[in-house]
């Protein structure tokens, strides 16, 4: 089976990427990794228990990188993410990154020359110093080549986008249509 990794971190946000989880397992086995493999508590207290460290990761098998947002304080100085991230950009794998993820991105030097979207406000990603102000697009989803940004609000747009882009969508239309609340096609006769 196809694998993608999916960085977590404490105070991750799991809202952000379980449906783009739930869209990938059919295709794709998601494995989860942190600094270390430490129970981590994400946003909503749920609890998690990641499959490698980061010095454990061979980029070579997998297809696609997922950062998450939450509390920038947990990856800020995470360079060991930085670099893995910046190697699966550099093999144009799929480097997907939601809400304050971005900055991960940002950080790994993945969205130089790109345009982006991210969920800090401008004086936020003033501070930071590693966003180019003038590629920011306020827009649910942005995707530039094999670069996916997402606001936090968009996690069904960025899911789709990911799985689309991936070919984990074998329905596409009911896909799109039961995860966006517009109509499930198994209820109707």
């Amino acid at each position: 089976m196809r694998k993608i990794l999916l960085a977590i971190y404490d105070t991750f946000s799991e809202f952000e990427i379980t449906v783009a989880t739930a869209m990938l397992r059919g295709t794709h086995q998601v494995v989860t990794v942190a600094d270390s493999l430490n129970t981590i508590t994400g946003e909503s207290g749920l609890q998690f228990v990641p499959h490698l460290m980061y010095q454990q990761v061979d980029p070579t098998e997998y297809e696609a990188i997922i950062i998450p947002g939450g509390d920038l304080i947990h990856v800020k100085d995470t360079k060991e993410l930085f670099q893995i991230t910046q190697n699966f950009y550099q093999h144009n794998k799929l480097t997907a990154a939601i809400c304050s993820g971005a900055y991960v991105l940002a950080r790994a030097g993945v969205l130089e020359d790109k345009p982006y979207t991210v969920t800090l406000h401008q004086e936020q990603r003033n501070f930071l110093g590693c966003f180019d102000e003038e590629k920011f697009r306020y827009e649910p989803v942005v995707k530039k080549g094999n670069v996916i940004t997402a606001q936090g609000h968009a996690y069904v747009e960025f899911a789709l986008v990911i799985a689309e882009q991936l070919g984990a969508l074998s329905h596409p239309v009911f896909t799109r249509e039961f995860y966006k609340g517009e109509r499930n096609r198994l209820m109707e006769g």
